[in-house]
């Protein structure tokens, strides 16, 4: 029997728990975990230490140097967080994973849309935001209405559409500012031009597209639909294949796979996001690891486990991949939390939709009694999967499940409005 390789995981919160990287790792791979301290990686340590040994990295250097003992033969990262630290280490041991130039094209978002106008791929106007004063240049080159983010980051944290000049500017202040409890203050912003979608019927105008890259050559998984967002940017659910006709199927995929190659990204996993305009499929953005929820999607849908698949191409293996998924419809229906504070009181029938033909699961991330902090940020109160066996049940399915649960809040007294509760249908929440 072969020796078991060594694979470098630099963990932190992100689309691989502990529990999808024991399944797709620990049967075959002695796993170093290197974590960078922070309150969830300090939370999640106990159970790493189970799956494999543990390192702190205070630097990356002093990291590499601990790592070295265990003779990895690679390194691999399933979230955004660690990105930067995974690339630090790749370089300082001699391991494949993505160049620095290609780490900031991939976690920058104006480096990001720089590098696609450059090699002609899409040319979204965009402009960087460093201080307040840059603000009427920014209006000036993106017009109105556009999009205020940050330019590190995801989860559409501090993400916001902009129609008026005078309240983006106040805006930008208080992003900008380094004072400000409950925002991660500082750091560059981008105001990009707002892409309109077209009107997609019961399902999102926009799609993601998972991509597997091995030695430079892009294959593309699965075209993944979404279910509407809620303002101003909180995602809502996928599913697998998407609802989009063989000739635009084919227009989004071939345009992530330019955007993909213009960035350098040679090995590993990719997740493209495109909006569906009336003119034709326009980049949001491109992120070089494993989208969040499509491991779940492509282990029922394909029987493949992508955890287990970046591990290995990450330690120079050829692996084989399946065609596009177009199979049976599967899907994952998720609900956020209130843009503003409130707090969970109750929520109601989740028995009903549990006895609906095609669902699987609902399991609630919070109980009665959890207080939400509100914001822009995509905070997950619960998910409903299932299956269908076609879009066109899938649309029916989704929407039995939206009108049958109910959500009760108690919201506090703010300037413009009285302590009050209210109770609302799963499809109602984008209001709140």
């Amino acid at each position: 029997m072969s020796e078991r390789p060594t694979l470098v995981v630099v963990y932190d919160d992100g689309a691989a728990h502990p529990g999808d990287i024991a399944v797709g790792l620990a049967g075959w791979a002695n796993c170093v975990f290197v974590l960078e301290p922070n309150e969830h990686t300090r939370t999640m340590e106990p159970l790493l230490s189970q799956l494999g040994s543990v390192l702190w990295a205070e630097s990356a250097a002093l990291a590499a140097d601990a790592v070295r003992a265990h003779r990895p033969g690679g390194v691999v990262t399933y979230t955004e967080r660690g990105l930067g630290l995974a690339v630090e280490l790749a370089h300082e041991l001699g391991l494949p994973f993505h160049d620095r130039r290609t780490l900031g094209v991939l976690t920058d978002k104006w480096q990001q849309r720089a590098a696609l106008r450059d090699a002609g791929v899409d040319a979204v106007r965009c402009h960087r935001i460093d201080a307040e004063s840059d603000w009427p240049a920014a209006v000036a080159a993106t017009g109105l209405p556009a999009v205020l983010k940050p330019a590190h980051g995801g989860g559409s944290r501090n993400t916001f559409y902009i129609d008026d000049a005078t309240a983006g500017l106040e805006l930008t202040r208080t992003l900008l500012a380094q004072d400000r409890p409950g925002l991660v203050a500082g750091g560059t912003l981008v105001l990009e031009e707002y892409l309109a979608g077209r009107d997609c019927g019961p399902f999102g105008d926009y799609v993601s597209i998972e991509s597997v890259v091995q030695h430079g050559h892009i294959h593309d998984l699965a075209v993944t639909g979404k279910f509407p967002m809620v303002p101003p940017f909180r995602e809502t659910g996928r599913f697998w294949p998407s609802p989009l006709s063989p000739d635009e199927d084919e227009q989004v995929r071939a345009l992530a796979r330019q955007a993909v190659e213009a960035l350098g990204v040679v090995a590993g996993l990719t997740h493209t996001e495109v909006k569906l305009t009336p003119q034709g499929p326009r980049l949001i953005e491109v992120n070089g690891r494993l989208g969040g929820g499509i491991n779940e999607l492509a282990r029922r849908a394909l029987g493949l486990d992508l955890i287990e698949l970046a591990g290995r191409i990450a330690l120079g293996e050829s692996v084989s991949t399946p065609t596009v998924y177009q199979g049976q419809a599967y899907f994952q229906l998720f609900h956020p939390a209130p843009r503003l504070p409130a707090t969970l009181v109750a929520v109601d029938g989740v028995d009903a939709v549990k006895q609906l033909p095609g669902v699987t699961l609902h399991r609630p991330y919070a109980r009665p009694g959890t207080p939400f902090p509100g914001g822009v940020e995509t905070r997950e109160m619960d998910i409903v999967m299932g299956e269908a066996r076609d879009i066109g049940e899938l649309a029916v399915l989704a929407a039995k499940v939206e009108s049958t649960l109910r959500y009760r809040f108690d919201f506090p007294a703010s300037p413009d409005a009285p302590a009050h509760t209210r109770t609302v249908t799963a499809a109602e929440l984008g209001q709140l």
